[in-house]
């Protein structure tokens, strides 16, 4: 009221990889909101997204920054291993946590959620580039099989940058490496929730490091201890 606003627009918060029930979180939208009166809002449900190809580019191009440059180009060698347009957006959290993890400032806040790693505040990036560098975003829900893509002409922005920043160029080529053999939403599920139970739970054997896994959520079982053994072996090798 104080700031006059006469919109709001809210995206599906805490739905898809935070792994909250949407039908809970649009009741407690719905009864924060219910007291504002003259105020148009529009609450987006999650796979509500509007066709790309329909949404208007308002803003100003985003400028490059090593973070943005390596999601592009992270997602740029990753598809060309499975000769495929698209990526799903629990590999994107994925391949940022380890990103973040080999050391690059991203300021993401990675927590454990139903798919392993995920960082809420990466919808912040994700919203900023949409439509610009990638597409697929759009309405900011973060349902974990949305597919994205790149933007034609962004992968050689990015590439450019990443070629005059040697720091983030080599965390970049480590990340590839890392995740190489791991390419599709279970592998890097898997690579990702192995590596947080040996960097955050000490699990530091087989045995722990399978268990740590399982307790993580009763999902977390279709990985086989044999799977959990190969990414921890990978990972210590990293």
């Amino acid at each position: 009221k104080d700031k006059q606003v006469q919109s709001i627009a809210i995206p599906p918060l805490g739905a898809g990889l935070g792994g909250l029930d949407w039908a809970d979180v649009k009741a407690r939208i719905e009864a924060s909101l219910s007291e504002l009166s003259n105020v148009n809002i529009l609450v987006y449900e999650p796979g509500g997204a509007p066709q790309n190809d329909r949404m208007v580019r308002n803003r100003a191009v985003p400028g490059m920054t090593a973070g943005r440059a390596a999601l592009v180009e992270l997602m740029r060698r990753y598809l060309e291993g499975l000769l495929d347009p698209n990526i799903s957006l629990l590999e994107v959290h994925k391949l940022m946590y380890f990103m973040q993890e080999f050391g690059e400032p991203l300021q993401l806040r990675f927590k454990k959620a139903p798919y392993g790693p995920y960082a809420e505040n990466l919808r912040h990036v994700l919203n900023k580039i949409e439509g610009h560098y990638i597409a697929g975003y759009a309405d900011g829900g973060d349902a974990p099989d949305k597919l994205l893509e790149i933007v034609p002409g962004a992968a050689q922005e990015a590439e450019r940058f990443l070629a005059s920043h040697p720091e983030s160029h080599e965390r970049f080529e480590r990340v590839s490496k890392l995740v190489s053999g791991f390419e599709s939403p279970f592998g890097l599920e898997l690579l990702a929730t192995t590596h947080w139970v040996m960097t955050y739970e000490a699990a530091d054997t087989p045995d722990a490091i399978t268990e740590k896994v399982y307790q993580w959520n009763t999902g977390k079982h279709k990985f086989t201890p044999r799977q959990i053994r190969i990414a921890s072996e990978v990972l210590a090798e990293a």
